[in-house]
């Protein structure tokens, strides 16, 4: 009985002394992980956040809102499991994560949303056209004056939500075609600093990420809303008829509104750890459908375009 007891005792200091490393206790369910964000996503992923603990109590999501520049390189350089961003990683930084015996980067594909431009409540224009755009980001247009030649207002002030932003990358990318923005253009800290500056500035136009805009039923959603302008813009496609061309969810999923994105998580997790379950949650019915109550377009769920008359 001796010999059997010491065996125990053996084999229990053997397992404390041989315990997996602290990182590799996080399961698809359990444990705690940090997550970095594009900030533009922030009222979607928050809600999926929060149902994501509440149906799995052992598991803790930090996140961390940044710039989708800063969100990337956060998450490159091991400070967070996953980045939720509006792209996938160019080849210098997939080659970050090869020099970190990481061989490719893994992607789930969640939804899209879209860049919305907003105006002060009293600016008469409130619709826009592809060039006029070009014109806003190039610095060609600076004048309200050359949009409507009845308006009232002065200069026309551009405003991002920080000088790493995502909105930044893509307009510079997707409209400017590699170009700088014009020196109308100027960045602040986040999309409720642009929210507020429009509120209290009639010349401004601010780009902000949708999702900050898009839950008709979130009370924060619904005073920004209260206090601000969306503008229209040109479909790039034929127009539908009944279907204006604000960045709403109907507009986003036919692709008739032209500034859509993809919503990406970047994961550097190697094993089934709980970054992986999070994503997973999050291209899941449950996560689709957070998507879809939250004014976003959800990667696999059908989205119907109601005219209200």
């Amino acid at each position: 009985m001796k010999n059997i007891f010491g065996f125990l005792v053996l084999v229990i200091l053997l397992a404390c002394n041989n315990e997996p490393a602290k990182d590799s206790l996080d399961t698809p369910t359990s444990g705690e992980i940090t997550v970095s964000c594009d900030e533009s996503l922030k009222p979607i992923i928050e809600a999926e956040q929060m149902v994501f603990e509440q149906l799995h109590p052992n598991a803790k999501v930090k996140m961390v809102y940044l710039s989708e520049f800063d969100a990337i390189q956060y998450m490159l350089k091991d400070s967070a499991r996953l980045a939720i961003v509006t792209r996938e990683l160019n080849e210098s930084e997939l080659a970050v994560l090869k020099d970190q015996k990481i061989s490719k980067a893994r992607y789930h594909k969640i939804g899209y949303d879209a860049i919305a431009f907003i105006l002060n409540p009293e600016n008469k224009d409130t619709s826009f056209s592809l060039a006029q755009i070009n014109g806003l980001l190039s610095g060609q247009i600076t004048e309200w004056k050359q949009i409507s030649a009845q308006s009232k207002l002065g200069k026309i002030q551009v405003v991002f939500d920080h000088p790493k932003s995502g909105s930044i990358r893509y307009l510079e990318d997707s409209v400017l075609k590699g170009s700088a923005m014009g020196k109308n253009c100027f960045a602040l800290q986040n999309n409720p600093a642009v929210l507020d500056y429009v509120q209290q500035n009639k010349n401004a136009i601010g780009i902000i990420g949708v999702s900050w805009i898009s839950d008709l039923d979130d009370t924060q959603a619904k005073f920004f809303l209260n206090n601000i302008k969306v503008a229209e813009i040109e479909p790039i496609l034929m127009r539908v008829a009944g279907i204006t061309n604000k960045p709403i969810q109907g507009n986003i999923a036919l692709k008739q509104y032209p500034y859509w994105r993809n919503i990406k998580v970047v994961s550097r997790e190697m094993r089934s750890g709980l970054g992986t379950g999070f994503a997973s949650f999050m291209e899941s019915e449950p996560g689709q459908k957070i998507i879809l109550k939250g004014g976003l377009v959800p990667q696999r769920s059908s989205i119907r375009t109601i005219n209200l008359n």
